[in-house]
């Protein structure tokens, strides 16, 4: 990569450059959550890595990327829904338990359980509220584990905990429901719920925990409450349902590869996908239902179709007068207009990405799996510019995108340099496959936007492509 300068504001100037530096970072990060993962497939024992606001995920194919976001979606949709398979839902598919559990090779072959653990970190006084559901703070650092056994057909929870400070309550679902206050890492009591269903239902639906909670208010009897335990129940009672709602996220999840575009569509019950194929009836019924609305988002549409060089403008042509009646998405690119399916396939597999972005009140976690396919750079480019925009106007929004390509981080960190998206909101998740696992770690920016105490191998291929190309 070439040195450049970039402006910031009207007057200060900034270098942009191309190599990675070693400085040391030490600035506070705005740090959403941590994500541990243990024996989950490519993953053993690895420490925990920071999720940012606009967090980058990056290594080389089969290395856990996808893994890591499936883990990421399960752990922010456990407290809002239960799919009946959390492990192979659309768009992620990772198979049984046998295909789930970390193998160590040699004897101590395949692992018997596994853990995800969520970590939340104290909110700073100045960290921004969401403009969606109100602040999303937490007065102290929490932390939720869940550990998965093998099940029938799935794997099945077998004991949860969430810990506050030096306070954790324990649900053990081995056997019976048990569940278990303790206070510096002495018990302080143990009940048997009444309430919640047998242990082999909660162990298949994770929706449950939330009322983990109310069973330890109701069987508190007189001698505990006459030993002051309730005042200690109620308090971890506050911060689970604070760091609760925290994570409370509504996730988009986007294939790798979009549907393929149609020359007519016909409106029917809108049932979102990852591949986008709801995309196109989302943008009619708009057009019609709401055509204000759909007037803001086509403007944004059209910006970024011109500014990433794929579209002059895009629109919805009604065939007819009825909210049932077919209609076509029409593609201009610097003379009439086209129909969607007779012009570059970069746009239609753009258009559900950019679309679902721009859907400010659907969604506020994007869990995004190489958007830059079929696209050319200068496309990729303006996704990094798109995204780093999005990010500053919601401060409390997640876009974790997997990505191969470096259009689009290297745009990120132009967005940085000229001072449009904080670096400390910025982050990559390198990860590095070694011989029986793979270990992720952070790599960060600096005010500049400089890639900061990256590993040696981090884009090692393609210094050693370079310098082979220049003979060196």
């Amino acid at each position: 990569m070439t040195e450049r300068r970039i402006r910031k504001g009207d007057s200060s100037r900034r270098k942009l450059p191309g190599k990675v530096s070693r400085k040391v970072r030490t600035t506070e990060k705005r740090t959403m959550f941590k994500v541990q993962l243990t024996d989950f497939r490519c993953f053993a024992d690895a420490p925990p890595v920071e999720v940012l606001p606009v967090t980058f995920l990056v290594g080389e194919n089969s290395a856990g990327k996808t893994t890591f976001l499936a883990s990421v979606r399960l752990l922010l949709e456990s407290f809002i829904r239960s799919p009946q398979n959390p492990f192979n839902r659309e768009p992620y598919y990772l198979g049984g338990f046998d295909q789930l559990a970390h193998y160590r090779g040699g004897v101590r072959g395949r692992a018997k359980r596994f853990c995800f653990e969520l970590m939340i970190p104290a909110s700073p006084e100045d960290s921004p509220p969401s403009a969606l559901r109100g602040p999303r703070r937490q007065m102290t650092a929490t932390r939720h584990r869940f550990v998965f056994v093998k099940g029938s057909p799935q794997p099945e929870l077998t004991e949860y905990e969430f810990r506050a400070a030096d306070t954790s309550v324990v649900l053990n679902l081995t056997d019976k429901v048990t569940i278990k206050l303790m206070k510096d890492g002495t018990d302080i009591f143990e009940i048997k719920p009444k309430r919640l269903p047998p242990a082999q239902v909660i162990r298949k639906d994770l929706s449950y925990l939330r009322f983990v909670f109310d069973e330890i208010s109701f069987g508190l009897g007189p001698e505990l409450k006459a030993a002051e335990v309730e005042p200690i129940a109620g308090e971890l009672l506050s911060r689970f349902r604070e760091s609760s709602k925290f994570v409370m996220r509504r996730v988009f999840a986007s294939a790798p590869v979009r549907t393929q575009p149609l020359r007519t569509y016909t409106p029917s019950e809108i049932v979102a996908s990852a591949e986008g194929a709801h995309v196109p009836l989302e943008m009619a019924r708009q057009k019609i239902n709401s055509p204000v609305e759909w007037k803001t988002v086509h403007d944004k549409l059209a910006q970024f179709g011109k500014n990433s060089g794929l579209f002059d403008d895009i629109d919805i042509r009604m065939l007819g007068k009825r909210d049932g009646d077919p209609f076509q998405i029409m593609v201009r690119t610097g003379g009439p207009p086209m129909n969607i399916v007779d012009v570059g396939y970069g746009v239609s597999q753009a258009l559900p990405i950019i679309y679902q972005l721009e859907q400010t009140r659907q969604h506020d976690t994007f869990l995004l799996q190489q958007p830059e396919v079929h696209l050319h750079p200068r496309a990729q480019a303006e996704l990094g510019t798109l995204i780093a925009r999005l990010s500053k106007a919601r401060a409390n929004a997640l876009y974790m995108i997997e990505t191969h390509s470096d259009y689009i981080i290297d745009r990120v960190r132009m967005e940085i340099a000229a001072g449009r998206l904080d670096y400390k909101s910025v982050t990559i998740i390198f990860f590095d496959k070694l011989e029986h696992e793979v270990r992720a770690r952070n790599i960060y920016f600096s005010e500049e936007g400089e890639i900061l105490n990256a590993p040696d191998n981090f884009r090692k291929f393609f210094l050693e492509e370079h310098q082979r190309l220049l003979g060196l």
